[in-house]
């Protein structure tokens, strides 16, 4: 048996070439998603608008989160946390003074064991500036990837993907622009569903299908406005939304119409489309 370890940066869990669609993670895979998903260093953690105080080596995720992450069913993630709790890998413990619904806080057993402490000093001074800036960084990149996706405000069941929507926002963290923009278009939409009582796309599909490109707002009145332009490019964008027969305040009977001529839809989806 090789003794020692190597370290390794959370990117890994969405690298492009280890990204399938239905590929399912082994129990390895699982539990080194934890150990990259625990604090690194004591923070607090939002989750249903309440403030969890995480230890190092810590995380708080719920059975759907994690089954989603790994491709797996709830009942096997429970028996897979069941498993690494017999030998004494994890531990659980419910957050004081939050909802009954709150995920369980997961403590990774050893954890230095796996991970450099804060105050570790390689003797290579060098080598130490480097890991310490890097560290700091990848906790920076996380809390304002936290802080991103909190700020969608969501209406409906299904927020989307968050291991997705933090890759993208971790991608995409220098263009703070767009970020921007991406949050003001979805928010302004799913408001704007809210207060018809309807629901808004998932975080993730509006940013998979860059639904941002093609919803533009501009002030008016203290309120925003959206700005219809029925270019090829919108409509062609849009029209995955008619196919799925999924009404948007966004597209009326004449964009539809449109994409019918374009032959961006077709005539059944059309006519499925106007009997509601």
């Amino acid at each position: 048996m090789m003794n020692g370890y190597i370290k390794i940066d959370r990117s890994i869990l969405y690298h492009p070439a280890l990204q399938k669609r239905g590929q399912e993670f082994c129990e390895k895979g699982a539990f080194l998603w934890l150990l990259l998903e625990a604090s690194f260093a004591d923070r607090e953690y939002r989750i249903k608008d309440k403030t969890i105080h995480l230890k190092r080596g810590q995380l708080c995720a719920s059975l759907t989160f994690m089954a989603e992450a790994w491709g797996w069913d709830k009942s096997r993630v429970q028996r897979f946390l069941e498993k690494l709790k017999k030998f004494s890998t994890i531990l659980t413990d419910t957050p004081n003074d939050t909802p009954s619904d709150t995920p369980d806080i997961l403590t990774i057993c050893h954890y230095d064991k796996y991970q450099d402490t804060p105050n570790d000093t390689p003797t290579d001074n060098k080598h130490n500036k480097i890991t310490n800036k890097r560290n700091n960084n990848i906790g920076e990149i996380e809390n304002a990837g936290e802080e991103w996706w909190k700020s969608f405000r969501f209406v409906g069941n299904n927020k989307g993907s968050k291991p997705k929507v933090m890759a993208f926002h971790k991608k995409n963290i220098k263009d703070k622009d767009l970020l921007k923009k991406i949050v003001e278009t979805y928010n302004h939409y799913s408001d704007s569903q809210k207060e018809k009582s309807l629901s808004a796309p998932m975080v993730s599909t509006w940013i998979n299908g860059k639904n941002w490109e093609h919803y533009e707002a501009t002030p008016s009145k203290n309120d925003y406005e959206p700005v219809r332009q029925n270019t090829d490019a919108r409509l062609k964008a849009l029209s995955g939304f008619v196919k799925k027969n999924q009404h948007m305040s966004m597209i009326d009977d004449e964009m539809v119409r449109g994409m019918l001529i374009k032959k961006f839809i077709e005539q059944d989806e059309y006519d499925r489309w106007l009997n509601g």
